[in-house]
């Protein structure tokens, strides 16, 4: 494979995690909290984030639909994608090293 067309392909990787608002807020509450954050605490940030409100005024089922959404979408798509690291006994995620090498494009990127 030329080098260009793994770039391209690194590229539409990268966009593809970005494609989703919650991938990149998952991805910035992680650089900006301590390494590993469990997955509760961040559903509550993405709660807080998303509905632009403290956690105490976000509805209970909002943050497990959110919870929910990061186990079984997000949170395995950002692991295939060599950006976290999920580790299901102590329900934490971690940023992966690779993550430190898309912080430039989720810099360009508006993030909501």
């Amino acid at each position: 494979m030329s080098d260009l067309l793994q770039a391209q392909e690194s590229i539409n990787s990268v966009f593809e995690v970005f494609a989703h608002h919650r991938r990149r807020y998952a991805l910035r509450e992680l650089r900006r909290h301590a390494n590993p954050m469990k997955l509760a605490d961040l559903a509550d940030e993405l709660a807080v984030r998303e509905n632009e409100t403290p956690i105490t005024d976000v509805p209970a089922d909002e943050v497990k639909r959110i919870y929910m959404s990061l186990y079984h979408t997000y949170i395995p798509k950002l692991e295939e994608a060599d950006l976290v690291c999920y580790d299901q006994e102590q329900d934490s995620v971690t940023l992966a090293e690779q993550a430190k090498h898309i912080e430039q494009y989720q810099e360009i990127i508006t993030i909501g």
